[in-house]
C-alpha cells in the first residue's frame, strides 16, 4: 500500500499535467488568479473568501474530473460511440453548470464593490 506522501506525489503529479497540458485547466487558473487578485484588491470579508475560493476550487475540480473522464473514454474507445459522447457531454455540463454558478455567486459579491468605485457615494 502506497504512503500518504506517495499519494500526496501522485496526485500533485496529476495537477502539473492537467496545467500543463489542458488549456481550459489555463484559462480556469488564470481567471481564478484575477479573482484572487480582485478580492485583496476590494478587501472582501472573510465570508465572501469562503464562497471565492469554494467557487474556484469547485470549477476547477470539476474540468479536472471531467478531463479525466474524457481521457478514460478515449483509451477506452478511440472511435466515436453514442453512449461515449453522452458521457463527455454530461461530464461537460458539469463543468459548465459550476462555472454559471461560480460566475452568478461573482457577481454576487463584486457588485457592491464594483459599484462602490465607480460611483463613490
Amino acid at each position: 500500500m502506497p504512503s500518504f506522501a506517495t499519494n500526496v506525489r501522485h496526485a500533485l503529479d496529476g495537477i502539473k499535467v492537467f496545467l500543463a497540458t489542458e488549456k481550459n485547466g489555463k484559462i480556469q487558473t488564470v481567471i481564478a488568479l484575477l479573482v484572487v487578485a480582485a478580492g485583496c484588491w476590494f478587501h472582501i470579508s472573510a465570508a465572501e473568501w469562503c464562497l471565492v475560493l469554494f467557487c474556484m476550487g469547485l470549477v476547477i475540480s470539476m474540468e479536472m474530473v471531467n478531463t479525466a473522464i474524457e481521457k478514460l473514454c478515449n483509451h477506452v474507445t478511440p472511435i466515436q460511440h453514442p453512449s461515449i459522447k453522452t458521457i463527455k457531454d454530461i461530464s461537460a455540463g458539469a463543468v459548465l453548470f459550476a462555472a454559471i454558478i461560480a460566475a452568478i455567486t461573482g457577481s454576487i459579491i463584486f457588485y457592491k464593490y464594483v459599484i462602490a468605485l465607480f460611483w463613490p457615494s
